[in-house]
């Protein structure tokens, strides 16, 4: 589990060679088109990479929204690379937040121009998920 990725996907996407050239190569994981997603399931339609932003699972929503801002800042170059690559077809961001457990509340996050605008910049979109903790 993780609070924050980025995740870029396409159909007809060679992520190892983009990865070949890229400073993510030793972090970012790679699924590939044809592979089974998990075990009995039918097998991936595209191929993706996946970089970790923020991997504290009790991150705030607003710490996550400003790792994203630091990766994009930090990748601007990678990111532009990624954004101008052959069949690269989505590329977004993808923001959990971890109910506590045993709470049940709703979750209204306000995102900021600035964050939004960054994202136009390399062309990403993001998700917002929320989760129910385990009792368990």
């Amino acid at each position: 589990m993780c609070a924050c990725y980025f995740r870029a996907q396409g159909e007809n996407f060679d992520a190892d060679a983009f990865l070949s050239e890229s400073p993510w190569n030793n972090s970012a994981l790679i699924s590939r088109k044809g592979e089974a997603k998990s075990r009995g399931s039918h097998p991936r339609a595209y191929s993706s990479l996946t970089v970790i932003v923020a991997d504290d699972d009790h991150a705030t929503v607003a710490q996550q929204v400003a790792a994203c801002r630091s990766f994009i800042k930090e990748n601007e170059q990678e990111l532009a690379r990624l954004q101008n690559y052959p069949d690269v077809q989505a590329r977004w961001f993808s923001l959990a937040y971890y109910l506590p457990i045993g709470e049940v509340y709703a979750i209204g996050p306000y995102f900021e121009t600035d964050f939004l605008s960054d994202l136009l910049s390399v062309g990403a979109e993001f998700e917002f998920n929320v989760f129910c903790s385990s009792v368990e």
